[in-house]
């Protein structure tokens, strides 16, 4: 038997989860520049990289506020709480009548839909890293170049010095792909199929996804910096793909953010019949 969740401690859990992800959609927002939003943006979509940008800048900003009013909520809700318990206690009245219901039964996710699952999380990192490794080695290189073609930059940087063997692209490649692969065969583990969840598995694949995809400036480092060297611009990146592929991550790893911190539903709603009624004096 285990007690229904308080109040206060629900609001509490919605709140920090509101509030990580806030701070790190902010910290994105400042890292970014805010995607051109509010300066000069990637030129082969001049308004869909701005205008997503200032959507999660919005998010983020909206997300505080719902953070503020939930803790608000919580410290209101926990000092009712202990109101009527105080009055409780001054009346000698019964100090806790609640019902206590059965811990729910999970069923095992299905095989299959463990499967499907993991076969999709291999199919979107397979997407991250093609869209990321095209979007270091093709989009970004004519972005910082316009009016080049890609064999006369490649042709510029190997003249300058700059054109180098990168290990770091390669690994993020190949890692991450790899660790996709592993974890949808821990998946499809039989052994494991009593503690898979699906709220688990979506927590677990996004945080994933979202690590691979932050990690993608980290891969082309070396060659934004070869670009920036040979042709004097920026070294961050400057291809829509890309960018949008960072908005992407950080809302995969919001949504991992409350998929493991707010609360899940309970069972408040079965019938008296189904519930175990306790009463302390």
């Amino acid at each position: 038997m285990i007690a229904l969740p308080s109040t206060s401690s629900q609001f509490a859990r919605w709140a920090i989860a509101a509030f990580l992800s806030s701070v790190l959609l902010g910290a994105n927002q400042f890292l970014f520049g805010s995607f051109g939003a509010f300066g000069n943006g990637p030129t082969d979509l001049p308004a869909v990289v701005p205008l997503a940008g200032a959507a999660v800048g919005l998010f983020a900003v909206l997300l505080l506020i719902l953070a503020v009013a939930l803790t608000g909520f919580s410290i209101r809700a926990r000092w009712i709480a202990r109101s009527a318990s105080s009055r409780a206690i001054a009346a000698e009245e019964p100090t806790d009548i609640r019902y206590q219901l059965d811990p729910p039964r999970n069923e095992p996710v299905s095989r299959r839909i463990r499967l499907v699952m993991g076969a999709g999380f291999v199919a979107a990192m397979l997407a991250v890293i093609a869209i990321g490794v095209v979007n270091i080695y093709v989009w970004n290189p004519l972005q910082k170049a316009p009016g080049l073609t890609l064999d006369e930059i490649y042709a510029a940087m190997n003249a300058a010095g700059e054109l180098q063997f990168d290990p770091f692209a390669w690994v993020w490649a190949v890692f991450w792909p790899l660790t996709a692969v592993v974890f949808a065969l821990l998946l499809a583990s039989s052994s494991l199929a009593n503690v898979i969840t699906v709220r688990g598995t979506l927590a677990a694949g996004f945080a994933l996804l979202s690590l691979a995809i932050g990690l993608h400036w980290l891969a082309g480092f070396s060659m934004g910096m070869g670009l920036a060297d040979t042709f004097y611009v920026g070294g961050g990146d400057a291809a829509s793909p890309g960018l949008l592929l960072n908005i992407v991550g950080q809302l995969l790893a919001v949504a991992a953010l409350f998929l493991a911190i707010a609360p899940r539903r309970t069972n408040a709603g079965r019938l008296p019949e189904q519930t175990t009624r306790v009463v302390t004096n």
